[in-house]
């Protein structure tokens, strides 16, 4: 506001200069001529622009043109703003022109050259204009030259022209006026500095600059204390509240919105008596606002909204305001203001516009809101307001325009004939108690552009009057009631609609033919029926919605040709049919809900024309046949969820090497079959991959321990998205208004019956139901932010490795139904976050780890493992560990005697075996005694061929009780085997 009036009494100056210097009875020097001619030249002079009248010997009589009456020369070059834009470049010739005071080149398209360096030789120059006028590159520094310059405009709105340092700006000690908005200024660290040096300046434009981050108390003396406009908005300064501004008593027009600033406001804020606009909303200043502003009476607009200001509203109200009579806009939205209105807004009954939303004001609305007879925007919404509002709060806001009323529940209460003294062009009521009544006092805005009156409590029938707004009404929205009755069969009087929420609702009919304007239409959760219209009508809708109903037939291929169209949310009803397979190159589309349908056959090919699909969700139809690879080329899918269909082939690899933007992939409960692939593990932003019911075979992958994002516990691609009430109206973003968060909430609390404590993150693994084999690979232990796995339902074998104890994330495991050995590793104690675990039937042994969350599961979690024991188990482990020894001990002793005895049997066994007599008629023992004495006659008689000596003998019968030893031991028992070796030996030694 401030701004345009110094701008406007700057430009009036420099009309005078102009005035005053304009030749009347002398031609212009021909040299200038010539230079003026080339300049145009160089010009795509659209036909009837200025320039076409550039003709004829005196230059000083062209449009744009004006000339010293003293010497003849041009002193004024203004092409400047005109209805028709310029195209073309700069021509050197202009450098002739040395006297030139005045030049405004601004509203023109150079196409992005850079500014001429020559235009800092015109060292006369007062006025310089060359915004918004399609330059690009480096500011020159050159432009220092030009010390008698007094305005200086090089504002730009694409952020395509340059300043690398504010030197040259310090020689520019004559300057009043100075606006580099919108310049990339990110380099420019001595800005502060600079422009502190300039004690003339009374303008200070710097906003959208990209300034860096500066410490805005650095400055050690002010002496740009002239300055009456200073508009710093949207830079990251990320500074505490400066003081100096506190200094500068000449200031009308302060905006440091959007700046990053912190800290409270200076106590002496009071000083600034000339202040008429004040702006600093969001940043992060907090505490009071100051009572020394109780003397700035001169305050017409105070947006102070989206800070963490505090403080009791009554109070500062009744210190502030009692000497603004100019006031017009209060803003103090989005802060922790408390109290309530009562008692203070008299003071503010000049005030057009007052917004107090999202706070935390309390108490009953007081009715003294209705004697602000200047009211034309009122917004309360989301405070702790209670009561009721009735007629006596509007009765004198006959300028009330828009009225605002979200989210603070309070009873709204009129007489069913009250006519309102106002028009409103936008209602929103959102959360308020209107009902049960349709408001029939909307009857009468003939105006009304916009009405929201979501979740107001209506239990009527659908007023057929609402459909008469139908010249001016471009929004409705009813959506959250329970309003009933039928749709018209055609909405296409409505003109002017372009959004139609009427979702959960209890409506009936079809679904009606819309306007061509419409954009957004939400009919979802309703009782609607029949097929959808042959031609919907709304050719540049971006936004349908119509999931939950009882629609039936087939999907439209008329879809395909809706090129803005980027969500169709179909799902919940009872299509059939096969999926449109006309699908165009260049749609828009980004999010695709067919789910819970009947739809059959295959997965449309020409989807894999759909490039920029964020979201594709045909899961519980009836789909069948392989992934077509077309898919590959959507390579922006974030969720990919086809589960429970009759789909078959293998797991295509082009999954992980081409969709590598995934953050959900759901094939469950299909017909899949081979192995896992291992290219899964380049699913950098993976979340939740569930392949669960099919019939893969194989190993569980080493690989998926790499996938990136369930290592990190962090989502790797960083989508924007506010609250989850805006997915109401969130149509914009890869994925669009499908929360990819509370999607993947939504989805895992489903699958896991709501076992899954959400806090905003959700990795989650699920292979079940397969025919895997082998075993759990470690790697696994390096997804340290998986909060679920489940492998229960294969053939898994091997003991659970110790590294499922680095998953400290863990709130759902699940290994039951497997042939897992070993005992539970100890290192579980340390999973804290587990809520479910479940390792029933397998062949786990050894005591339960006790302790921590694993005291709080019930007994069936370990069922079917026999030989686990402790508690929750009834199967005491000392108990069992008794009986095992017991039964040790007496097996130990009988299995010892009966090895002795059995020893000593086998050994008189061997004894008689190995006892021979000679031809000679002696007996030969095979040990002892026996041998000695007849050793004599033995060796005067050589052994006969292939028998043993006596040390052979005695060998081959070692050699035979092992043999014995060994199948006994193996066959029968350790122990027993033992004691037959012991005795064996003991006997044969002897």
């Amino acid at each position: 506001m401030m701004q345009g009036i110094m701008l406007a009494a700057l430009l009036v100056l420099c009309q005078l200069i102009k005035n005053a210097g304009k030749i009347t009875d002398a031609a212009c020097i021909s040299s200038e001529r010539d230079a003026l001619l080339a300049f145009k030249a160089g010009f795509a002079d659209p036909a009837g622009g200025a320039l076409r009248f550039w003709q004829g010997q005196d230059c000083c009589a062209w449009s744009g043109v004006s000339c010293s009456k003293k010497i003849g020369s041009v002193v004024s070059l203004d092409i400047g703003h005109y209805d028709l834009t310029f195209r073309g470049e700069i021509n050197s010739s202009l450098a002739v022109l040395t006297h030139l005071v005045y030049l405004n080149l601004s509203g023109n398209d150079f196409g992005g050259v850079a500014i001429p360096d020559f235009i800092g030789s015109f060292e006369k120059l007062r006025y310089l204009d060359l915004s918004h006028a399609g330059f690009g590159g480096t500011v020159p520094p050159r432009l220092g030259n030009l010390s008698m310059l007094s305005h200086l405009d090089l504002s730009s709105p694409s952020h395509t022209v340059t300043v690398k340092s504010f030197n040259w700006v310090s020689r520019l000690t004559s300057l009043v006026y100075l606006d580099l908005s919108w310049l990339y200024l990110a380099a420019s660290s001595d800005w502060l500095q600079a422009t502190n040096t300039l004690p003339l300046l009374k303008v200070l434009c710097l906003n959208h600059a990209f300034l860096p981050a500066t410490d805005l108390n650095a400055l050690s003396h002010t002496n740009f204390t002239a300055i009456r406009v200073l508009d710093l908005k949207s830079n990251n300064f990320s500074s505490r509240m400066p003081d100096w501004i506190s200094k500068l008593s000449s200031l009308a027009y302060l905006d440091l919105s959007s700046c990053e600033l912190s800290g409270s406001l200076p106590r002496n804020l009071g000083n600034l008596t000339s202040l008429s606009f004040f702006q600093l909303r969001a940043n992060n200043l907090e505490g009071e606002i100051p009572g020394s502003m109780s003397r700035l009476c001169n305050l017409r607009h105070i947006d102070l909204s989206g800070n963490h200001f505090s403080g009791d509203i009554t109070r500062l109200a009744n210190t502030l305001f009692p000497c603004m009579n100019q006031l017009k806009i209060l803003d103090l939205a989005l802060n922790n203001l408390t109290g309530s209105l009562s008692g203070w807004v008299r003071h503010i009954a000049s005030v057009t516009t007052l917004d107090l939303s999202e706070n935390s004001l309390s108490g009953r609305v007081s009715d003294d809101i209705g004697k602000l007879s200047n009211l034309t925007y009122l917004d309360l919404s989301a405070n702790s307001f209670q009561g009721t509002l009735s007629e006596l709060h509007f009765a004198n806001l006959s300028r009330l325009d828009m009225l605002i009323l979200e989210s603070i529940y309070v009873k709204i209460v009129t007489e069913a004939d009250w006519v309102p003294p106002f028009q409103l062009r936008v209602l929103v009521l959102y959360g308020c108690q209107v009902g049960p009544h349709f408001p029939a006092w909307l009857k009468s805005q003939a105006k009304i552009e916009m009405i929201e009156l979501s979740r107001a409590q209506i239990k009527s029938k659908l007023p057929d009057w609402l459909w008469n707004f139908s010249s001016t009404i471009s929004a409705l929205d009813v959506s959250g009631n329970m309003i009933n009755g039928k749709l018209p069969k055609s909405l296409k009087h409505m003109k002017a609609l372009e959004l139609l929420d009427m979702s959960s609702n209890q409506l009936e009919g079809c679904i009606p033919d819309l306007p061509s304007s419409v954009k957004v239409l939400d009919l979802s959760s309703n009782h609607l029926y029949g097929p959808l219209p042959q031609r919907l009508g709304a050719k540049e809708i971006y936004y349908l919605s119509l999931k939950d109903n009882f629609l039936s037939g087939s999907i439209p291929t008329y879809l395909c040709e809706m090129v803005w169209m980027e969500q169709v949310l179909l799902s919940l009803n009872n299509f059939s049919g096969v999926l449109p397979n006309c699908w165009r190159k260049g749609s828009a589309l980004r999010v695709i809900d067919f789910s819970n349908n009947n739809i059959h056959g295959e997965i449309s090919s020409t989807m894999g024309h759909l490039t920029s699909l964020g979201s594709l969700l045909l899961h519980r139809n009836k789909l069948s046949g392989p992934l077509p690879t077309s898919l590959k080329l959507c390579n922006r899918l974030i969720f990919l969820d086809l589960s429970e269909n009759n789909l078959s082939g293998t797991i295509p690899t082009w999954i992980g090497d081409s969709l590598q933007s995934l953050i959900l992939l759901s094939l469950r409960s299909n017909n899949f079959s081979g192995k896992i692939p291992e290219l899964l593990s380049q699913l950098h932003a993976l979340q939740i991959l569930d392949i669960a019911d099919n019939n893969l075979s194989g190993p569980v992958p080493k690989s998926l321990g790499n996938l990136a994002a369930m290592q990190l516990g962090r989502h790797m691609i960083q989508q924007q998205f506010s609250t989850i009430s805006d997915i109401h109206f969130m149509v914009y973003g890869a994925g669009g208004a499908v929360l990819y968060r509370l999607y993947a909430y939504l989805y895992l609390n489903s699958l896991l019956a709501g076992k899954l404590q959400y806090n905003g993150t959700a990795f989650y693994i699920d292979l079940s139901g397969n025919q895997l084999a082998g075993e759990i690979p470690i790697e696994i232990g390096f997804l340290s932010g998986l909060t679920g796995l489940n492998l229960s339902g294969n053939h898994i074998r091997g003991s659970i490795p110790e590294e499922l104890g680095n998953l400290r994330s863990l709130e759902v495991l699940d290994l039951s139904r497997n042939d897992l050995s070993g005992p539970i590793p100890q290192c579980f104690l340390s999973l804290s976050g587990l809520s479910h675990l479940n390792l029933s039937y397998n062949d786990l042994s050894g005591a339960i780890p006790f302790g921590n969350e694993l005291a709080t599961f019930a007994e069936s979690t370990y069922f079917g493992n026999a030989n686990l024991c402790g508690p929750p188990l009834s199967r005491s482990c000392l108990y069992h560990k008794r009986k095992h020894q017991l039964n040790f001990d007496t097996g130990t002793y009988l299995s010892a005697l009966l090895g002795f005895a059995f020893g000593f049997c086998i050994i008189r066994a061997i004894d008689r075996s190995t006892r021979t007599v000679h031809p000679a008629g002696m007996e030969v023992a095979a040990a002892g005694g026996g041998a000695r004495r007849r050793s004599r006659r033995r060796a005067e008689q050589p052994p006969p061929p292939c028998r043993p000596t006596n040390d052979d003998d005695a060998a081959a019968s070692k050699l035979l009780g092992f043999k014995v030893w060994k199948r006994i031991t193996h066959d029968f028992n350790p122990v027993f085997g033992s004691s037959l070796l012991i005795s064996t030996l003991a006997f044969m030694e002897t």
